[in-house]
């Protein structure tokens, strides 16, 4: 229960933050092209600081990777799995003809 709530918090918090720059980005965009309603300039820079956010995640995630960290020795699995062989797809039968 205590995870969940910490959990639960954190989630709290990095939304904020979120909606918080994407207010500044909102107040700003507002401010640069009046012609933009304040509650659309606010969403367009939430909606853009959570791409961003998910762009340099996968950036990262990435460079992690090819860094060399995670080799393929160290992911191959000691597990061994059996599969049955798929039977050979039976002839067709030739059919008699009547005389």
């Amino acid at each position: 229960m205590r995870s969940l709530l910490g959990l639960l918090f954190l989630y709290l918090l990095l939304k904020a933050f979120l909606v918080g720059i994407g207010m500044g980005i909102g107040f700003i965009l507002h401010w640069i092209v009046p012609a933009i309603d304040l509650g659309m300039a606010v969403l367009i820079g939430v909606i853009t600081t959570g791409f961003s956010m998910y762009f340099f995640a996968r950036l990262f995630a990435l460079a992690d990777t090819i860094s060399g960290e995670g080799t393929a020795s160290d992911m191959a699995s000691s597990v061994t799995y059996l599969i049955d062989p798929i039977p050979p797809i039976p002839r067709p039968r030739r059919s008699r003809r009547k005389p």
